[in-house]
């Protein structure tokens, strides 16, 4: 017999590659198979998460339009826009405007837009206040921003006239429609030394100013204890609160939690001596609430601490004290060293300067702001052409930011294509608002929160068939109260859902992890040498 060839070098070598490219090839394969999964899961959240935040923010309606507006080239003669502010009704409705068919150009000495239900948490250090700003340029990119304020309108020749608080430079702009939400200002309603002698809580730069006088009010008391002078000790540290509603709420529980849980802790010695005092002229907090509310929140607030003094209306505020009337005509002196006023908001001087332009026989007879009708339009000048919404127009519905979004949407949803015959058209569908709930962080990580399905979740055709929706499944109740850790739950995760972008969110859990993991500092860049 003839012995089998033996296979030569160069053949065993071409089999051993060949069988390395086979293995190399199914390698490759399984690693494209997963990285396809694992794509398309990520996809899927991500594309999930999106649908999320535009149901959420009522903003379903952008993907039909925009995806029936992909070929709709930009108009040569695009009409002009102007709006006045970058808060929640401006920016919402910037949001909403197709700039293919309008020039937008938005106008405000604040050049962005900052969360205002987290400001009380900028206070304390909860967050940061960069974490609740929204640059305008980035929110509303494809829109012109002009970092002025506006000084004046001519409502006969359409332009509105401008100048930069910092340098005096002035500008005109001509408009084809105008949009007024410039919102409200502190309300001291003429009160002696209000005005002089409190920090409000309405702008970012007052609670970076609020931060700034409690922390330094805390080193000069460190001071007065090692010099034995008691009673400066105690004056110093006592924060006096005016304003029983949402934003006192929250900025006595906010307080509440930093004194016990940093302050205390950084300073042993003065411990004792924290004082929180919350002053209201009516007979219960957060009216807006039902009654059982409010005084839950009241025993709660008493229960951190907080003296809670009702029927008390403030009748002068000096440098260093406040006198305050009882129910009973008894006059109350409070020694304080940082008075908060957060009692109410009033307008701004070009709000009231724009209603006596048009005057009273044109309509514009309300103290409050400008007078509008059901379309947003405002009274007094030519339909379709002024619009106002937010707080500095009075519209017969709260001055919450609530409203000021919803109003902003609802008016951007008819400059639309194919919408806009009804900006003038007096049969016009009006604005509806739908009331989604109230809430209020009370301190020691719980909340009060009073939700209203029938505005966040749309089962019918109608408001009727969504009420009688609800009603059927939970009797003769329209809203759910969560109150204690679980209203915590849902305060949060309904403020973080309605944040505008990721940034945003990534920028506040991170802030909440941080505060968690570390609490809140008891020192502030504001109280740098410079400051």
């Amino acid at each position: 017999e003839r012995p089998l060839p033996s296979a030569s070098p160069s053949r065993f070598g071409a089999l051993q590659r060949a069988r390395g490219a086979c293995i190399a090839c199914t390698m490759l394969s399984r690693l494209a198979r997963k990285t396809a999964k694992l794509g398309a899961a990520g996809g899927a959240v991500v594309g999930s998460g999106y649908l999320a935040h535009l149901y959420i923010n009522d903003d379903m309606d952008d993907i039909a339009y925009y995806a029936g507006g992909v070929f709709r080239s930009a108009q040569a003669d695009r009409k002009k826009v102007v709006v006045l502010g970058s808060g929640w009704g401006a920016l919402s409705f910037a949001k909403k405007l197709d700039t293919k068919l309008y020039d937008v150009t938005l106008v405000s000495p604040r050049p962005f837009f900052f969360y205002t239900p987290l400001l009380c948490g900028s206070t304390t250090g909860t967050v940061s206040q960069g974490a609740i700003i929204e640059p305008i340029r980035d929110s509303a990119a494809a829109c012109n921003y002009l970092h002025v304020a506006c000084s004046d309108v001519d409502l006969e020749k359409k332009k509105v006239h401008c100048a930069n608080q910092d340098t005096g430079a002035q500008v005109s702009l001509d408009y084809d429609h105008l949009v007024v939400a410039v919102g409200a200002q502190p309300n001291t309603f003429g009160i002696p030394g209000v005005q002089e002698h409190a920090k409000f809580l309405k702008e970012l730069e007052h609670g970076a100013e609020v931060r700034r006088q409690l922390l330094n009010k805390v080193m000069e008391a460190d001071v007065a204890l090692v010099a034995g002078d008691m009673e400066k000790v105690k004056q110093l540290l006592n924060v006096v609160v005016v304003g029983g509603g949402p934003t006192g709420v929250e900025f006595c529980g906010e307080l509440s939690d930093f004194i016990k849980r940093d302050l205390a802790v950084r300073f042993p010695k003065l411990q004792d001596h924290f004082q929180v005092t919350l002053v209201e002229a009516l007979p219960g907090l957060l009216t807006m609430f039902q009654k059982a509310v409010g005084q839950h929140v009241q025993d709660h607030l008493v229960g951190q601490g907080v003296d809670v003094r009702l029927n008390a209306m403030v009748k002068e505020a000096e440098a260093d004290k406040v006198h305050i009337k009882m129910k009973d005509g008894s006059i109350e002196t409070i020694a304080f060293g940082t008075l908060v006023w957060v009692a109410g908001v009033g307008m701004r001087p070009f709000t009231k300067a724009l209603c006596q332009k048009i005057g009273p026989d044109n309509g514009q007879t309300d103290r409050r702001g400008l007078l509008v009708d059901e379309c947003l339009r405002v009274k007094g000048t030519n339909p379709g052409e002024v619009f106002a919404l937010g707080d500095c127009a009075v519209s017969g519905k709260p001055p919450t930011a609530q409203v000021a979004a919803q109003q902003g949407k609802y008016l951007g949803r008819m400059f639309r294509a194919g919408q806009q015959e009804r900006l003038a058209d007096k049969e016009a569908a009006p604005f509806k608002y739908a009331h989604q709930g109230t809430m209020a962080y009370i301190g020691d990580n719980q909340a009060a929160t009073e939700l209203f399905p029938n505005g966040l979740i749309k089962l019918g055709r109608s408001s009727i068939t969504d009420h009688m929706w609800w009603r059927s499944l939970y009797g003769d109740v329209d809203h759910i109260r969560v109150m204690g850790v679980a209203g915590f739950a849902v305060w949060r995760s309904v403020y973080f859902s309605k944040m505008y972008s990721m940034r945003g969110r990534w920028c506040v859990a991170s802030d909440w992890f941080r505060t968690f993991l570390f609490g809140r500092p008891a020192a502030a860049p504001v109280q740098g040498t410079a400051a």
